[in-house]
């Protein structure tokens, strides 16, 4: 979807901000951007979309290179959302997400359609909030529009650039879950920039961790928490081990022998979790039945939750999902084994 080679950027006065930075992004990806201040992350963002322009190198947007693109069509098919989001004071929130529609001459039927549907997905009642002046919405429901404006004209790409750090806790957490699950809905790709390595780890499909303007590691979460490339990553990511230890940390530390291809049922006792060749998590299978609706625990899932799934639902398994692919299996002896050894080395904090 996107590729970054050899991209470097200097400014006039000597500054270089990126370092011949190699990356690529999936199709349909959430990849996040995450380091130091001054590391790159919001420049790398703002060349995607050519806001600034690479010193050298070269940008590709579906194997395309980006300059060769009208800027105005760029632009209209990559979603932007800020830090603040600055939406028109003078415009209701209607207006507000209909702005790059009408730029691409939409008739007004379909615009209005559009606002509606954007308006829902986002969690906010069209009837109550399709007339509301911006003045009028908290800081959450302003992010909410901003997310919405972004999917207006139904591009392929979302940028956003730190679009939760000025909210309340409260708030973030539920808009982090909110993406999550837009995301899961209509997978889109997305470049997310934080500094908040909780959030990294919650919502990427992958994390690229950056230093003085280069890459030092992308990886799927699991794999920075466990298996960091350096120094720098370790510390960097610090001390995940802790109460808020996630189905994943806990995951990642064993093998998951009962994880099965479909092609490839292997008779062993208890039950197996089927997955297709692409990763896409088919059920569970016990006893020669498959049950695709049984209890899942998501990759974020706090291990404090997961022990309560396992006792609501009085199984010793439970799959592992980010989104809907299989991506391990989580058992209470995982998690008894796993404390049973950071008792031992001190890993686990109160």
């Amino acid at each position: 979807m996107i590729r970054l080679s050899a991209v470097s950027k200097t400014y006039p006065d000597g500054t270089e901000v990126l370092k011949s930075l190699d990356i690529e992004v999936n199709e349909g990806e959430f990849f996040v951007l995450i380091g130091p201040s001054g590391c790159g992350k919001t420049t790398t963002v703002k060349l995607i979309n050519r806001l600034i322009e690479p010193t050298e190198g070269e940008i590709l947007l579906k194997g395309r290179e980006i300059h060769t693109y009208n800027i105005h069509e760029l632009r209209w098919n990559i979603g932007y959302v800020l830090q603040r989001i600055a939406l028109f004071p003078h415009m209701n929130v209607a207006e507000n997400i209909a702005v790059v529609p009408e730029m691409k001459k939409w008739d007004k039927p379909r615009i209005r359609k559009r606002v509606d549907e954007l308006l829902e997905m986002v969690g906010m009642d069209p009837a109550a909030f399709r007339d509301r002046m911006p003045s009028e919405l908290s800081g959450g429901q302003q992010q909410r529009v901003g997310v919405a404006r972004a999917l207006a004209a139904d591009p392929d790409l979302i940028l956003m650039d730190e679009p939760f750090s000025a909210l309340d806790p409260i708030s973030r957490e539920r808009l982090q879950q909110d993406i999550q699950n837009l995301q899961r809905e209509i997978r889109k790709t997305v470049v997310f920039v934080t500094h908040d390595m909780d959030e990294a780890m919650a919502l990427g499909d992958r994390v690229c961790l950056m230093k003085e303007g280069r890459v030092v590691q992308v990886d799927i979460p699991q794999n920075l928490i466990l298996h960091p490339a350096d120094d720098f990553v370790r510390t960097f990511i610090g001390d995940r081990r802790s109460p808020w230890l996630t189905a994943v940390d806990v995951m990642a530390d064993a093998d998951s022998p009962r994880i099965v291809e479909e092609r490839d049922p292997k008779k062993r006792k208890g039950p197996l979790f089927l997955r297709d060749e692409r990763g896409t998590f088919l059920g569970r299978l016990e006893n020669e039945t498959l049950d695709p609706d049984g209890p899942v625990l998501s990759n974020d899932t706090k291990l404090r939750d997961a022990v309560r799934v396992f006792r609501e639902n009085r199984t010793d398994w439970l799959p592992v999902l980010r989104g809907d692919k299989l991506i391990g299996v989580l058992s209470h002896r995982h998690i008894v084994e796993y404390l049973e050894r950071t008792a031992h080395t001190g890993e686990v904090k109160g």
